[in-house]
């Protein structure tokens, strides 16, 4: 492939485009925080008094980027240790599959994931999905709830909302994430994920949905220590195991959930 090595743009140019990323990641970001912080609070609400009643989070990202949610959760520093992540090799970028995208479009799937993790009634699951329309999205939001598990939505309303009826990406009911979790997070993703227009390219550049997501994720994990701590229970949280005593520290807590955590 031959690139154009005739720069006549300036450098300023270059670093309006990522001022201009900045900006769109801090507005979102902010329009977060103030439009869903009664949804965020409503979660960690939820989560909070199941974790106080003995249970785990469970968290299933359901697409080929969006398993990274879990990814970010799972055994990380600063990170609440009762986390259940949900993994599943079919829709995940690093098993080299090149259909994992066709995977998470196939009716029926979720049923047999989400047996294989041990999630039972009165349990709570954080279902994560940027566009939220995928079969295997809407068959675990749907399964959970016949099972009685409140399901938790993190989810892009503008993206599922404008995907038409009948795309082939979407679930066969046509339904959106939103409309079937008990509480939804809005992560404020355009149509498509990415934001940035460069002259000469036809497809936009940077996405935003991941940087949001993360953000969405870490703000529920900090309500709900704190409120497990207003309930007088002392949360365990992972430590960076590259700090004197981390790989120790780390250890205990392995060693005192490995029998309720699949993948620990």
């Amino acid at each position: 492939m031959k690139f154009n090595t005739n720069y006549q743009k300036s450098k300023e140019y270059i670093v309006d485009n990522l001022v201009k990323y900045l900006n769109i990641i801090k507005k979102s970001l902010d329009s977060i925080l103030i439009e869903e912080r009664e949804n965020i609070e409503k979660a960690s609400d939820i989560i909070s008094k199941k974790i106080a009643e003995g249970k785990l989070l469970y968290i299933f990202g359901t697409g080929g980027h969006s398993i990274m949610a879990g990814e970010e959760l799972f055994k990380r520093a600063g990170g609440l240790a009762l986390i259940s992540p949900i993994f599943f090799p079919g829709v995940s970028l690093v098993t080299g599959l090149s259909s994992n995208t066709r995977v998470e479009r196939v009716p029926g799937i979720a049923k047999f994931v989400m047996e294989s993790h041990g999630l039972k009634e009165g349990d709570v699951l954080i279902i994560n999905n940027a566009a939220g329309i995928n079969a295997l999205t809407i068959d675990a939001a749907l399964l959970a709830k016949e099972r009685g598990i409140t399901v938790i939505g993190i989810v892009s309303k503008e993206f599922a909302n404008n995907v038409p009826p009948g795309h082939e990406a979407r679930h066969p009911s046509n339904k959106n994430l939103h409309e079937v979790s008990d509480v939804s997070i809005d992560i404020k993703v355009p149509l498509g994920d990415a934001v940035i227009d460069i002259e000469g390219l036809e497809q936009k550049t940077a996405p935003i949905s991941t940087i949001n997501i993360a953000f969405v994720l870490h703000s529920l994990i900090i309500r709900v220590i704190e409120k497990l701590l207003q309930k007088g229970i002392q949360p365990p949280v992972w430590r960076s195991a590259n700090i004197p005593g981390g790989t120790e520290y780390n250890k205990n807590i392995s060693d005192k959930y490995l029998h309720l955590i699949k993948h620990l």
